[in-house]
């Protein structure tokens, strides 16, 4: 069996991230996968999360705590383990970090929502949220388009000076302002991406300050969780969602629709837009990810398929 830890999955191109998860989205309009909710255990402020999915091929379990207040303590607040194994056999093929397949993997979701939702003449971005996550969608931003300008905020100015430092060792051309408040960040930014685990809105916004802006929503996975002012998803053009499971499990969805802000029927699948060449210039857009199984499996397979054909990761007697 493979082992596969941080650094192993770390060596993986980005491109062949970006396109596993675009393969998840294909397998949504082809229904080819079995997909059960995550189940959610909750202890107080803490999450365990327990994903598993099922595809032709392979099938893939993957069990991930999210403690919001680790930080305090040097820690990331997602920690987790992914078992890929095989869906013939039910032999077990690989453990793999879950925290990283998980940062990996929602960095793509972001960027593929980057790619499909902007334009490519878009030259100012922020980031809400200076975690691992925060970090993680930055690198697919700018894998994905030509940033000029890029704005980080996080209640955490050192955070903030250690992320700008990271990102300036692998994308040097372009400057890093680091905001003093979330409403600078959104009012400077074509594109907005919150990855925090806030439990209200990071902001507040007027109509001006968010016409003809992509709003991207990472980081809220439960309903009293919310990273944007309901007035964006009141504003909004076009309302995407990558699982309609997301209307019940993030506080960006369910409260708006709880306050009769926003019908359901206006909220669509992002998958639906992969069979389209729609180009959304001057809208309002919000996109919610709350993340799901099926993201993992097609990630841990391209990651466990590369790894053996490249001697990548550790073999361990099971």
């Amino acid at each position: 069996m493979l082992f596969l830890n941080k650094n192993a999955i770390g060596k993986i191109d980005q491109g062949v991230i970006q396109t596993a998860v675009e393969k998840a989205y294909q397998l949504v309009l082809s229904q080819l996968y079995n997909m059960p909710d995550r189940i959610h255990v909750e202890d107080h402020e803490n999450t365990l999360l327990l994903m598993p999915c099922f595809s032709e091929k392979f099938f893939a379990t993957k069990l991930v705590s999210v403690f919001p207040e680790a930080r305090q303590h040097g820690q990331p607040a997602v920690n987790g383990v992914m078992v890929l194994s095989d869906n013939t056999s039910g032999q077990p093929l690989a453990i793999m970090d879950g925290a990283a397949i998980t940062a990996q993997r929602t960095g793509a979701v972001g960027g593929l929502g980057v790619k499909i939702l902007t334009t490519e003449s878009i030259k100012t971005a922020g980031i809400l949220g200076a975690g691992v996550q925060g970090l993680s969608q930055a690198r697919y931003l700018l894998y994905n388009r030509e940033i000029k300008t890029l704005y980080i905020y996080d209640l955490s100015n050192d955070a903030v000076a250690g992320m700008i430092n990271t990102l300036k060792q692998e994308f040097s051309d372009l400057e890093y302002v680091a905001a003093k408040t979330p409403k600078q960040l959104v009012v400077n930014s074509k594109v907005i991406i919150a990855a925090t685990t806030s439990k209200s809105p990071l902001f507040e916004a007027t109509p001006d300050d968010i016409l003809g802006k992509i709003f991207i929503s990472i980081g809220s996975f439960r309903p009293d969780m919310q990273e944007f002012p309901s007035i964006i998803i009141e504003r909004a053009d076009n309302v995407f969602v990558d699982t309609l499971f997301a209307t019940k499990e993030s506080g960006d969805i369910a409260t708006p629709l709880k306050d009769h802000v926003i019908e359901k029927d206006s909220i669509k699948e992002f998958a639906g837009l992969l069979e389209k060449n729609e180009i959304f210039e001057n809208k309002t857009i919000l996109f919610k990810s709350v993340g799901m199984a099926l993201f993992d499996l097609t990630t841990a397979s391209a990651i466990y398929q590369l790894a053996i054909k490249n001697n990548i990761g550790q073999n361990l007697e099971f």
